[in-house]
């Protein structure tokens, strides 16, 4: 299975989504830093009472990487990639896959609405007398029974005719995304412009008019324009993937070279509970469902989910230790210019408010780990041995293929068994 980049590199979302880790391991940071950060945390809890920040302060523990690794030559890592170019076919198969999205449309002869038909309309949706963010569009495109709108609007525009403006008096469901609205009674006023045929685009018949009329708000008026901005984001999307696996083969390896001797006392414990907590957190702040709900739509239990976050832990900690040893070994620490650019660049990347309140969350010692962390896989990534080669890509893909096939076959044999096993002792309801 391909490695998960660890929380504590380069990625602020990812360390808000984990939390810290080791942030007061001591291996990557100075005396001053760790003074600073004791300082800071000293004067926050005098003003208000009590420590500020995560709960990656709160729960930190002290620890020397260098007590629990084990270096090898982490130097001059010899790493084989993939290809990452974008070829013509590539940049075809990605318009393609976007033209389902953007269909075009034939007026129809044809003036009364039936349950099937594709309309074209206007509509505003009002509340309490008063248009709600939303509920409003010009030129809109739905099939009617296609299910898109909420219960009652499509069913009560069927045998109502074109021009016809039609008044349709509703509730949304209890169970609708908007808070706002779920549950309310709500009035959409509708006008139907024309009944169309969808027709499904395909590359052949892609014209400069259709692009304009469906691309021009991104800035493409021609397929000369819309197949360089393809390639552009696509070349972008490799880039990173490139970046991604990178930073995985270099994990990959140093796991091979080091060895970790164990994990300091608690640690691991205290860090599953933590990100367990703040993914709890993050499923009600962000989607309003609880963990038992969550875990129920993608049909988990909490057992198997407390065991995969163990594993993840143990391995982003497995990885932080080794790069907290390598830390210190090269003697790497925080330079107040590099430092002030990666503030800003989480900041600016993840939606900060500011500096502040990025410090305010994870505390200056975590965030200064994190750089530091992340200045040791820069340093590795300079000084390793890449090379790349586009059969590695068909390597990798057998590989993967060999072992879908052979878990199949071994989920075979397992059903098997198991049913045979039921059949001796089950009884027919």
């Amino acid at each position: 299975m391909k490695k998960k980049t660890v929380w504590f590199l380069a990625a602020a979302c990812t360390l808000a989504l984990m939390g810290g880790c080791g942030d007061k391991g001591g291996n990557a940071q100075t005396e001053d830093t760790k003074g600073d950060a004791a300082e800071e945390s000293q004067a926050e809890e005098d003003a208000d009472g009590e420590e500020k920040g995560s709960s990656a302060q709160a729960q930190a523990i002290e620890y020397d990487a260098s007590d629990y690794v084990e270096l090898g030559d982490y130097k001059n890592l010899k790493i084989t990639l993939g290809a990452y170019e974008v070829t013509d076919d590539d940049v075809k198969s990605n318009i393609e896959s976007m033209l389902y999205n953007y269909p075009d449309y034939e007026d129809l002869d044809k003036d009364t609405v039936e349950d099937g038909d594709t309309v074209n309309i206007d509509y505003e949706g009002i509340k309490d007398g008063v248009a709600f963010d939303g509920g409003t569009a010009q030129g809109a495109y739905l099939e009617i029974g296609s299910g898109s709108f909420i219960p009652g609007f499509e069913e009560g525009l069927v045998g109502k005719k074109v021009g016809e403006k039609v008044k349709l008096d509703l509730t949304f469901p209890d169970t609708y995304g908007n808070k706002e609205l779920a549950g309310q009674a709500v009035v959409f006023n509708v006008t139907i412009n024309k009944i169309v045929q969808k027709i499904e685009m395909t590359y052949d018949k892609i014209t400069d008019e259709y692009i304009t009329k469906n691309f021009a708000a991104q800035g493409y008026n021609n397929m000369e324009e819309l197949e360089a901005g393809i390639r552009t984001q696509l070349e972008a999307s490799n880039e990173s993937t490139k970046a991604t696996d990178i930073q995985d083969a270099i994990f990959d390896k140093l796991a091979e070279v080091c060895t970790i001797k164990g994990l300091p006392d608690g640690l691991l414990e205290s860090k599953v509970t933590e990100y367990i907590e703040q993914y709890k957190s993050g499923l009600k702040a962000n989607y309003g469902m609880e963990m038992e709900e969550y875990l129920e739509s993608i049909g988990s239990t909490e057992e198997e989910f407390n065991q995969q976050a163990e594993e993840f832990m143990k391995e982003s900690l497995n990885n932080q230790l080794i790069l907290e040893a390598i830390a210190k070994k090269e003697k790497i620490d925080v330079d107040e210019e590099g430092y002030a650019t990666y503030k800003e660049g989480i900041v600016s990347d993840y939606g900060y408010e500011s500096e502040d309140a990025l410090i305010e969350q994870y505390g200056e010692d975590y965030v200064k780990n994190a750089y530091l962390t992340t200045k040791t896989l820069e340093m590795l990534t300079e000084s390793a041995d890449i090379s790349y080669d586009k059969n590695a890509n068909k390597d990798a893909e057998a590989e993967s293929a060999a072992g879908e096939k052979q878990a199949a076959g071994d989920a075979d044999g397992e059903g098997e068994e198991t049913e045979g096993a039921a059949g001796d002792d089950s009884v027919e309801e």
